[in-house]
């Protein structure tokens, strides 16, 4: 589910909700219900979160396209690693080129 990627993702970039709704100009209330599942975001949501995130809209549509794939809590775990990675890597590269 969206709301599952972006709440990881926002935590892998050690972000409250408050941070990415001043960010994205989402509200909190949103956000939230994105993140518990009781909304399903548009793509110009979606944009503005992945643009907080340093992600193109894509990677988090794959990403979420992942995780519904994924059965077993041990292969959910994996989709946290790679989130992590992911915004790591983009962060670092951002940093390099500012």
């Amino acid at each position: 589910m969206i709301g599952e990627v972006v709440r990881v993702t926002r935590i892998a970039n050690d972000m409250t909700t408050k941070n990415l709704s001043e960010k994205s100009q989402v509200s909190s209330s949103y956000i939230n219900e994105i993140e518990k599942g009781k909304k399903n975001p548009s793509n110009d949501i979606l944009n503005k979160l992945s643009n907080v995130f340093n992600l193109d809209i894509e990677d988090l549509l794959a990403l979420d396209e992942y995780h519904n794939s994924l059965i077993g809590k041990k292969e959910k775990l994996e989709i946290y690693r790679m989130l992590l990675l992911k915004t790591l890597e983009t962060y670092e590269e951002k940093s390099k080129k500012a």
